[in-house]
């Protein structure tokens, strides 16, 4: 039941397009991620603009569905976020291709997202980009 919800929040950070986000998302809807400049996005206005900026900042972006979970209330999916860095955003263009993966825990109220939360290693992204060295200790 809930796959059609993923599948309209997986299509507007690929497309850009938000009109099924309307749908499957509640206006209140809470997005908590592992980042400094958006650590949680407020509302359904809040999460559009959230998508568009990183779709300015990474025009080529993909995200990619590799495993999905869905139980009562709530969904977990296993994701892939790839995409190159050329647009103004957080930090000015790095030019960089990245290659992320993440998990993300929706939970549903009436049968649409309420709340999401986003984990991703932002250590190896940040490193990606160029914009921290981890330590030969810290990689292996």
């Amino acid at each position: 039941m809930y796959r059609k919800n993923i599948n309209a929040l997986v299509n507007a950070w690929n497309t850009g397009n938000f009109e099924e986000l309307d749908q499957y998302m509640t206006e209140e809807t809470l997005r908590h991620a592992p980042t400094s400049i958006y650590p949680t996005v407020t509302g359904l206005e809040g999460v559009k603009a959230h998508i568009s900026d990183f779709r300015t900042a990474y025009p080529d972006l993909l995200i990619t569905v590799d495993e999905e979970l869905y139980l009562d209330g709530r969904s977990v999916i296993r994701w892939t976020f790839t995409g190159t860095n050329t647009g103004p955003g957080e930090y000015g263009p790095t030019s960089k291709y990245v290659h992320v993966s993440g998990a993300s825990i929706a939970h549903y109220e009436d049968d649409k997202i309420k709340e999401e939360y986003v984990y991703f290693d932002t250590a190896d992204f940040y490193t990606q980009l160029g914009l921290i060295e981890m330590s030969k200790a810290a990689t292996g």
